[in-house]
Formats: structure tokens, sequence, C-alpha cells
């Protein structure tokens, strides 16, 4: 006689769990976005629109770039948008020369705006390794430090006139590829390898892992948080040059509304909000689920006001399951 099973029946739980779901939510989120506004829009998967939706958020995208290597450590930088700001309004002052009696060369004016993030960032990264100040309060010290920067240099006008070989960047293109989207592609390929392949990328997943046994281990932890502080600031300077060239000036308030988008895109794609986990391509899908966030509901006809409320919406789910995946 066969025997009754005293097996208890499996839930749905036992097979997906909250780590599952937090590995691959985002990309199931952004390939439920891109089939629901290819379905209820006309325009959405067409070539042009598809180019014109990474031109939209490759400056997001870079300044993300640069946020995912600050995150991993278990940091924050609050000041991607006002650095992106004040370099960029630096380097146009000199190269038009409205900042000194004559113009600079091109190459010179972008030295001097990354040696000023350079400065910059290293005062936030050693203030935040060397006295175990937050980074969250030392980068928004910097925030207003160089938003008054960004006044200070360009007289808190905009400055146009801008060299073309300055533009080129933001608005030319490659084979009929837009440049702004392939610098964005180039650095985020970049940046992957260095996370994948190098001994700075292996020692800055221990240090958001585990700080105190990353020490443990010979790791030199306080240099690794000030160095991904001074490496945000750098993506910052090319954020600003790209910005430049996608608006055609440099203006005070070019980085409005880009401070928090890029963290976001970081959280979108699955990046620990405590350090430790993540990776380029993840934030690359956070971008993009952004991107087609904004451009699908553009499409459809939604006003700005609904638009922020799907993104808040979204990125209130992600954080959810970012933190639950941990626990």
């Amino acid at each position: 006689m066969a025997t009754e099973s005293t097996a208890t029946p499996r839930s749905l739980s036992d097979y997906v769990s909250l780590q599952t779901l937090g590995q691959y939510g985002p990309i199931l989120g952004l390939v439920g976005l891109y089939l629901f506004f290819a379905l209820n829009t006309a325009n959405f998967m067409t070539y042009a629109n598809q180019v014109n939706l990474l031109r939209q958020v490759s400056i997001i995208g870079i300044l993300a770039i640069g946020s995912t290597f600050v995150i991993l450590a278990a940091e924050i930088d609050l000041s991607i948008a006002e650095m992106m700001e004040f370099t960029g309004l630096l380097i146009a002052s000199l190269a038009t020369g409205g900042l000194l009696s004559s113009a600079v060369p091109i190459p010179l004016a972008i030295l001097a705006g990354l040696a000023a993030a350079v400065v910059l960032g290293g005062i936030s990264g050693y203030v935040t390794s060397r006295f175990g100040v937050p980074s969250f309060m030392t980068t928004l010290a910097m925030l207003f430090l160089a938003d008054g920067f960004g006044q200070i240099v360009s007289s808190n006008r905009p400055i146009i006139g801008l060299p073309d070989a300055l533009l080129w960047l933001g608005s030319g293109s490659t084979f009929g590829f837009p440049n702004i989207v392939i610098t964005f592609l180039v650095l985020l390929a970049v940046s992957q390898i260095i996370l994948s392949y190098t001994r700075f990328g292996l020692y800055l997943y221990a240090v958001g892992g585990d700080a105190d046994a990353a020490e443990l281990m010979g790791i030199n932890v306080k240099f690794l948080r000030m160095g991904v502080l001074v490496l945000s600031a750098v993506f910052t300077v090319i954020a600003g040059i790209v910005m430049m060239g996608r608006i055609g000036s440099a203006t005070p308030n070019m980085g409005s509304n880009l401070l928090l988008p890029p963290i976001a895109a970081v959280i979108l794609g699955g990046t620990d909000l405590f350090g430790g986990k993540g990776n380029m391509i993840g934030t690359l899908i956070g971008v993009l689920i952004l991107g087609s966030l904004s451009n699908g509901l553009n499409l459809m006809g939604v006003d700005p006001a609904g638009q922020l409320v799907a993104q808040g919406v979204v990125l209130m789910i992600a954080v959810l399951a970012n933190v639950a995946g941990d626990r």
C-alpha cells in the first residue's frame, strides 16, 4: 500500500527569495517598462527615440558612475551637481577669457577644472577618512562651497560663446552616433573593468562590505574612502564638459535637479545602500529605468507632476527591495 506523503507543500517564497528579487528585480523592472511603453505608445521602440533616450540620460549616467564608486564604499556624495556646475563654469570662464585677461587654451582650462575637482573632492575625502565625519555632512558642506565658487568664477552670469572644441563632446557625433552617448558608454565600460579586474575594485568591495575586516587585511581604508570621493569629483568634470556641449553654454544653474537622479539610478540598479554590492551594469539598468520611465510617460502625454509621482513610487519600491533583500 502506498504511503501518504508527509512533505509540506512549498510556497512561492521557497523558490523566490527577497535576495533573488533584489538581484533580478532591476532587469525585470526595465524589461517590464519597455514592454509596457512598447504596447502603449507608437514611437517608444523606434531607433530615433532610443538614441534620444540615451542622449537624455547620459549626463545623469556619467554622474551615476562616479556615485557608484562612492556608494560601493558605503559613502555618499551630495556635492556632485554643484561640483559639475562649478568645474564647468571654471573651464568655460578660462576658455573664453572671462576669468583672466586672455583666453586659456582648452586643454589647460580642462586641467584646471580637473585640478579644482581633485582638490575639493580631496578635502571632502580627507575630512571624512581622517576625522570620521560622515561623508553625508562633508559633501553637503562641499555642495555649498562649490555653488559659491561657481557664482564667483562666472560672476553669476551665463557664459556664452564657448569654443567649438569645448562643445564637441556634448553636441557632436561620430559615425552618426552622439558623442555624449559614446562618452557615457565608454566610461561605463572602463569603470566596470576597474571594478572587476583591478586591485582597487577588489579593495572597494572589501571596504564596503566590512571596513574593519578590510583594515585587518592590510587595506588602507582611509585612503580608499578619500579616493572614491576624489574619483567622483573627476566624473563631475566630465559631466560638466558634456553638459556645456549639450546646452551650448555654461550657466550657474546647469546643475539644477541633477543631485538626486544619479544617486537614484545607482539604487535602482541594485547597488547596496550600505556598500559592498553592486556593479556598473546595474547602474546602467538604473539609468535606463529612469530614462525610459520619463521618456515613455512623456510620449503618453503624462504631465511632469505625474512623472515625478511615478519616479517616486518606482524608487520607493527599489529602496524597499534593496534593504529587504539584505535582511
